[in-house]
């Protein structure tokens, strides 16, 4: 499936636009990735994207996860991918609370040595503690060479729309609701990883990719 289709199909929803919908979508056609994974895919957009790209490859799937409460969405990522005809390149996965718990089982059946993923897209909880912590899980599954990917650099809770006014944020001392969370996680436990290099970020999105040689520690 080409760009413009895709684009055309998930027109209207949110929450990935087109021009990172294009970003995202040539990295894929480009590198020629077959095992991607997700971390949080709302209504299904850029699961779209990403699954539009491996169809026009003609290989490889992606894995993606969220919440149970994803399922509510109108469209949810059922409708987008019917809409879409990419039910057979995307398979979702929901969890009750978080995504860690999902990677923990990914982790349990993939052998010591190797690797399930060679791309990871991370754009679920937006907080230090969540997503830092599935950093560490997503480089247990990460082939050498692979890339993550991390969506909303300098997004915060106080200044969200949707969750600044709820009683979990309100409850949150000042810093942590006016800290860029995933940003903190990308300066603070990514780029001073010392199995990842080629940094590149434009305050929204930050990449990073795993070291080749980094399969020969493992």
């Amino acid at each position: 499936m080409d760009f413009d289709q895709v684009t055309s199909l998930v027109a209207g929803v949110h929450y990935m636009n087109p021009e990172r919908g294009r970003e995202i979508y040539e990295f894929v056609r480009e590198t020629k990735c077959t095992s991607v994974l997700e971390l949080g895919f709302a209504h299904g957009v850029s699961s779209c994207y990403i699954g539009a790209a491996l169809k026009a490859n003609g290989a490889g799937a992606l894995t993606t996860i969220d919440r149970d409460a994803a399922r509510e969405l109108d469209p949810n990522i059922e409708t987008m991918l019917k809409v879409t005809d990419l039910q057979g390149w995307v398979r979702p996965i929901y969890t009750p609370i978080c995504y860690t718990w999902e990677l923990k089982r990914m982790i349990e059946r993939t052998p010591v040595g190797q690797w399930a993923f060679d791309f990871a897209f991370i754009d679920g909880a937006h907080s230090w503690l969540r997503d830092g912590f599935a950093f560490f899980l997503v480089d247990r599954l990460l082939k050498p060479g692979g890339w993550v990917l991390f969506d909303d650099l300098a997004w915060t809770f106080g200044r969200s729309q949707v969750l600044s006014q709820t009683e979990m944020v309100r409850a949150m001392p000042a810093e942590e609701r006016e800290t860029p969370q995933i940003g903190k996680v990308y300066e603070l436990l990514v780029r001073r990883h010392p199995s990842y290099t080629d940094f590149r970020d434009d305050g929204w999105w930050g990449w990073a990719r795993k070291n080749q040689n980094e399969g020969a520690r493992q």
